[in-house]
């Protein structure tokens, strides 16, 4: 339920989904921000892998649309996500808290209502806030829609396979609603989310796509050099990951065509982001993510482009973290950031940026069973990570298992040093394991509860899109 106090359902019951769009977003309010950028514009896309967007590095995969955005932007190299499933990390993201904060533990859950959005913080400054949810992770039923005054959750998939059950927008769709509401009507200031789900499982972007990956050998030659393996599955399953990420990129290189077009992106403040990347080969529990804390996961993507360009092409390798996001925004538009705020503001304004020195911390949200049992947090017995510096420490209760990864010379986690660890090694991992201890004991979470609302449905529709499981 948006601030207009009517469901979505109960309005676009009375109009077409255009037309409800175009109305929503011509209405304003009294204007009271007069900041540096018109507009915040923020991309989300799902479960996308940092190493396989070309303007990281990747030599392979065509992201056109999204390496120009990045030579226009603030690339940040070594961005983390503090939870490695949708619900959580972009509850984190519109926060700028740890889940064991804000009390949203994995997808399905309610977000409880005492925690400050962005929306409603920028809603607060004069925004109009509008949303095009691209999964059902993401429903009003869980309560991300608080702050957001239009919010479009319609779901149209075109094929349905592997028991998936109209859960998500294909990139195609989710664009086409995101013109449409544009087209409606500018308001004054304008907070847009349009989420993109495509390069989550299961993988079914267009043939052409899989087959122009796989013919020109691209994908068993990465395999090859990268992990050693390039099996016909693996091959077809890296190919149809990979063209999910093309495909989805193809469409977003439509909306930001459109919003250069209109003058929009010029005038706006623009953020791209990942809410998490996926464990594909990487790791035991292949084609997956939540278990885990490896960087397959927590990896992700972070591009900030300044109204006008401004800044454009500036690389940011300091650690930062997705809990930084709200921070950073708040204080780039001259607003107050809240004392509850747990991630630290980047100055993005300058010429010279870093994030600031500290510890970063993870924590998984699967499994479910049998694992869920202490009672100060769902997910405490869960595998959990601290990074500090090039050093990386993982600790899994539930499995009594502890890593420690250099991760300056091992980025890709296959050496745990903690099997045969020399005593710098193991005087490294006392002191890590203490702080990430430290933190996870810290946890003082928001309380939270499995959605009870059309209860039976909300586990059929996570379970079509992998989750619960």
């Amino acid at each position: 339920m948006g601030r207009s106090g009517v469901t979505r359902r109960e309005f676009l019951a009375t109009c077409g989904a255009a037309t409800a769009l175009a109305l929503a977003a011509s209405c304003q309010r009294s204007p009271k921000y007069q900041g540096r950028a018109r507009h915040v514009i923020m991309i989300s896309l799902d479960t996308t892998r940092r190493d396989h967007l070309g303007c990281y590095g990747n030599p392979w995969i065509r992201t056109p649309a999204l390496d120009r955005l990045a030579a226009e932007s603030i690339l940040f190299t070594d961005y983390m996500a503090v939870a490695p499933t949708t619900l959580a990390s972009h509850t984190a993201l519109f926060t700028g808290t740890y889940p064991h904060t804000h009390g949203t533990p994995r997808n399905g859950f309610l977000i409880n209502p005492r925690n400050v959005m962005l929306t409603e913080l920028l809603g607060q400054s004069g925004f109009r806030t509008g949303a095009v949810i691209g999964s059902f992770a993401l429903s009003s039923r869980f309560g991300f829609d608080a702050g957001f005054d239009d919010y479009d959750e319609s779901y149209d998939l075109e094929r349905k396979r592997d028991r998936v059950h109209q859960s998500q927008k294909i990139a195609r769709s989710t664009t086409d609603v995101a013109i449409s509401y544009l087209e409606g009507g500018l308001p004054k200031n304008l907070f847009f989310f349009v989420h993109y789900f495509d390069p989550h499982a299961p993988y079914f972007p267009r043939d052409d796509y899989v087959r122009d990956y796989l013919g020109d050998g691209s994908v068993a030659r990465w395999l090859d050099e990268t992990v050693g393996v390039s099996q016909q599955t693996e091959r077809e399953m890296a190919a149809r990951y990979a063209g999910e990420i093309t495909y989805m990129d193809e469409h977003i290189g439509r909306l930001l065509a459109y919003l250069r077009r209109r003058g929009i992106l010029d005038d706006s403040l623009l953020i791209v982001t990942s809410d998490h990347g996926e464990n594909l080969w990487d790791h035991f529990r292949n084609w997956d993510h939540g278990n885990t804390v490896y960087q397959s996961t927590m990896d992700a993507v972070c591009m900030i482009r300044l109204p006008g360009g401004a800044g454009g092409g500036q690389m940011v390798g300091d650690g930062a973290s997705s809990i930084d996001v709200l921070p950073t925004i708040l204080q780039f538009l001259g607003l107050r950031v809240p004392p509850e705020v747990e991630g630290r503001s980047v100055d993005i304004s300058g010429t010279n940026i870093s994030a600031p020195p500290r510890a970063r911390f993870g924590q998984a949200t699967k499994p479910q069973e049998p694992v869920e049992t202490d009672p100060r947090w769902h997910n405490i017995r869960k595998a959990a990570c601290v990074r500090d510096g090039a050093l990386k420490y993982i600790e899994t209760p539930h499995e009594e298992h502890e890593e420690l990864y250099d991760l300056s010379s091992d980025p890709q986690e296959r050496e745990n040093l903690l099997i045969d660890p020399s005593p710098k090694q193991e005087a490294a991992a006392a002191r890590l394991r203490g702080r990430l201890r430290d933190w996870v004991d810290s946890a003082a979470p928001l309380s939270s509860e499995f959605v009870r609302k059309d209860r039976d449905d909300t586990i059929r529709r996570l379970e079509s899109l992998g989750y619960l499981k």
